[in-house]
């Protein structure tokens, strides 16, 4: 059998977001560090610099092994990828806080300095999400599921922030609400951040399953079969990036493409949740035969439903409604060329497929 579904896993070790929309720059209104050491993009720092017409830059050590496409994800798009010599900057997180320090120049040779110092050691109860970073595309070429898991707040107390660019200091954004009966910054990070892109465009065949159990592997996933009749059918699907994955259920099983006539449609509902958790999103899938064809639609209309959290930030979910709504703005098609004879599935067995925002 055949498979039109594909993650592909970004690895990351860490990352944080300063926003200063409140007090923006001429170019950028946001700077998000993120810190790499993984087989996939190598050992440093890069800085996304969210500009104010939407899209945005990147700053990267040159020894990062980076491609451009994947931030096409990031609000309007990339505009402008740089290497920067970034290692001296340091990005630690940990259970007493954030400690951030460095420096780099923009595109137009303007020095920006970035600092976060906590010395407030109470305890913290961080909680996982899913960062609402698709909320913005106008184009997308997957669905960006960005989890922050162990993610938090600076606190105003006993933290000294910097935001410098060009010589002038930037006022970060406040969050408005009591969190561990304290205020914060509106300056976030995770400790163990997961990026799952699902469904990514520039797959352009199905993957080919090799069904003789109840489990199969193909692009890196594994997945869990269902027996119907002499048929095999897609019951999940996951993958795993170190201690954590990402697993999407399909009640039906998805089928077996093969099996369906001429003309049937299927319908049923899915589930993409994460371990460790930071909630689901639900929607609802549906597939066509036509002829040699399979067409495939994927809607994510349940949104995002978040995991356990502290009540504040249960608020928090509840009265910003983009944490849980954003997902259902997308809607994917996949078209699966099905060869005749079937015995010749795997030599060519063409995808094609895209997301659209469906306001």
């Amino acid at each position: 059998m055949v498979s039109p579904f594909h993650f592909d896993i970004q690895p990351m070790r860490a990352l944080a977001l300063f926003n200063f929309e409140r007090d923006p720059d001429s170019v950028y209104k946001g700077l998000e560090p993120q810190a790499f050491d993984d087989d996939v993009h190598g050992r440093g720092l890069l800085v996304i610099g969210w500009r104010v017409d939407g899209r945005v830059d990147v700053f990267h050590d040159p020894d990062l092994r980076l491609d451009p496409a994947t931030y096409a994800i990031a609000g309007a798009g990339l505009h402008r990828m740089e290497a920067r010599d970034l290692s001296d900057g340091r990005v630690e997180l940990g259970p007493t806080g954030a400690s951030i320090d460095l420096a780099f120049t923009d595109l137009d040779d303007r020095p920006i300095q970035l600092m976060v110092s906590e010395t407030d050691t109470r305890p913290r109860r961080p909680f996982g999400l899913l960062a609402p970073m698709g909320d913005a595309s106008t184009d997308p070429p997957a669905l960006p599921l960005v989890y922050a898991k162990d993610f938090y707040f600076v606190r105003r107390s006993g933290a000294e922030i910097r935001i410098e660019i060009d010589g002038r200091r930037h006022r970060s954004d406040s969050l408005p609400l009591l969190l561990d009966s304290t205020w914060m910054h509106f300056v976030r990070y995770s400790a163990t951040p997961f990026v799952a892109l699902w469904n990514h465009r520039d797959h352009h065949t199905a993957d080919v399953l090799a069904c003789s159990g109840v489990t199969a592997e193909a692009g890196g996933a594994r997945y869990e079969l269902r027996a119907n009749g002499p048929f095999r059918e897609i019951q999940c699907m996951t993958r795993r990036e170190g201690d954590q994955h990402v697993t999407v259920e399909f009640a039906p099983a998805f089928p077996q493409l093969f099996a369906l006539r001429d003309g049937a449609s299927v319908d049923g509902s899915f589930r993409v949740s994460t371990a460790p958790p930071a909630g689901v999103v639900t929607g609802t899938w549906q597939v066509v035969r036509q002829g040699r064809r399979a067409e495939i639609d994927v809607v994510p209309s349940g949104g995002w439903t978040p995991g356990d959290a502290q009540p504040m930030a249960r608020f928090l979910f509840r009265v910003i409604a983009v944490f849980r709504s954003w997902p259902t703005t997308y809607r994917w098609n996949g078209t699966v060329e099905l060869p005749a004879p079937v015995e010749d599935v795997g030599a060519s067995t063409p995808l094609t497929s895209r997301w659209e925002r469906v306001r």
